[in-house]
């Protein structure tokens, strides 16, 4: 029974040294982490950790300036804090921005490609301006206009709805098979609905106001035929089922 209680004194006069030491590990492990920690938040808040650097490639019509000024205010950020959404709403009010990819490098460079709208054909109101599919203008920052159909404005229907209609319009000739697109010089609205001009020709090309693609393929239909024969001085589509050649411009 002595021993007995020997020993449990024993083991009682060695717990507090124990405890003591366990906390002494604990306590250096948690310094190291809080060492880490900050090491780690005082690396990412340095210079070769901070955005200090734009670099940019893609723009072919924006001016680069104009994107850089957008990018500016963002220099100074911790470089893992720029995202792309914010980049993407600086550049919001910019029609001609369509995506925009960024990739980081060290130190404190982050390179944004830019990806450019592609028009669709020029809107012409007294002065020429780039629209996209969708019908979105887009400024040409001075640069002369390419070479696209030109839709012209009309006292006929609003300017938005004409560009809705021409642009679809447009779409059902690009996606026949041999991309009637190509022979459009300029797209209007009259009363008898839209009509485009054929650029080797002159021939006035009559689509009328809706079912576009199914105008197209009957004109497909026929265009070898009209080829071999020669362009009339009008072609009237508007008809389901039939192409009318005209050897002179109606009076409609």
């Amino acid at each position: 029974m002595a021993r007995s209680r020997v020993g449990k004194m024993a083991v009682r006069r060695r717990g507090p040294w124990t405890k003591v030491l366990l906390a002494l590990i604990v306590f250096v492990f948690c310094l190291i982490g809080w060492g880490g920690w900050r090491g780690w938040c005082a690396l990412l808040e340095s210079d070769f950790m901070t955005l200090q650097y734009l670099e940019l490639e893609g723009c072919r019509v924006i001016p680069d300036s104009l994107v850089l000024r957008r990018l500016e205010p963002l220099l100074g950020r911790p470089l893992h804090t720029v995202k792309s959404d914010s980049l993407e709403r600086a550049l919001s009010d910019i029609p001609r921005v369509d995506r925009l990819r960024i990739q980081r490098r060290l130190p404190g460079t982050l390179r944004c490609r830019i990806e450019e709208s592609v028009p669709t054909a020029l809107w012409f109101d007294g002065r020429f301006v780039e629209i996209d599919r969708q019908g979105t203008l887009m400024p040409r920052f001075g640069n002369p206009p390419p070479d696209l159909p030109i839709i012209r404005a009309s006292k006929v229907i609003p300017a938005d709805s004409l560009r809705g209609l021409a642009l679809l319009a447009l779409e059902a000739l690009k996606a026949s098979d041999f991309d009637l697109i190509q022979e459009v010089s300029e797209v209007c609205a009259e009363q008898t609905g839209i009509v485009y001009i054929r650029s080797e020709s002159a021939t006035r090309v009559l689509l009328g106001w809706n079912d576009f693609m199914m105008r197209v393929r009957c004109y497909r239909e026929v265009y070898q035929r009209i080829v071999v024969d020669g362009f009339p001085p009008e072609l009237d589509l508007r008809f389901r089922d039939q192409v009318v050649a005209r050897d002179s411009i109606s009076a409609e």
